[in-house]
C-alpha cells in the first residue's frame, strides 16, 4: 500500500484481540492513519482513536445496551451522520 487511509475500522476476532489491539494500532499510528475505530461485537462496543502527534488518542467510546435507549453515536470522521450501534451489532 502507498497511501494510508483516512479510516480504519477493526473488528476484534475472539482469540486475536491482543494483535488487533497493539500490533495494528502500532502499524496504523506508524502509517499517519488518522483515524482507528475498534469494534467489539462480545462487548457490542466501539472505542475510537485520533492521532495526535504521533500518538493515538481515546476521542469516543459507547456501547449498546438492550435495556437502554438506543445508541446513536456522531464520531470523527463521520459526526456529520448518527451511527446506529444497535444496526451496526445486528440486533435492530
Amino acid at each position: 500500500m502507498t497511501l494510508a487511509p483516512d479510516w480504519v475500522c477493526e473488528i476484534l476476532s475472539p482469540g486475536h484481540e491482543r494483535k488487533d489491539l497493539v500490533h495494528h494500532l502500532l502499524l496504523l499510528q506508524r502509517a499517519g492513519v488518522p483515524y482507528y475505530w475498534v469494534l467489539s461485537p462480545e462487548d457490542r462496543s466501539l472505542i475510537a482513536y485520533a492521532l495526535e502527534g504521533e500518538g493515538y488518542r481515546v476521542i469516543a467510546s459507547a456501547a449498546y445496551r438492550q435495556d437502554e435507549m438506543p445508541e446513536r453515536v456522531r464520531i470523527p470522521p463521520f459526526e456529520v451522520g448518527e451511527i446506529d450501534l444497535g444496526y451496526v451489532f445486528g440486533v435492530d
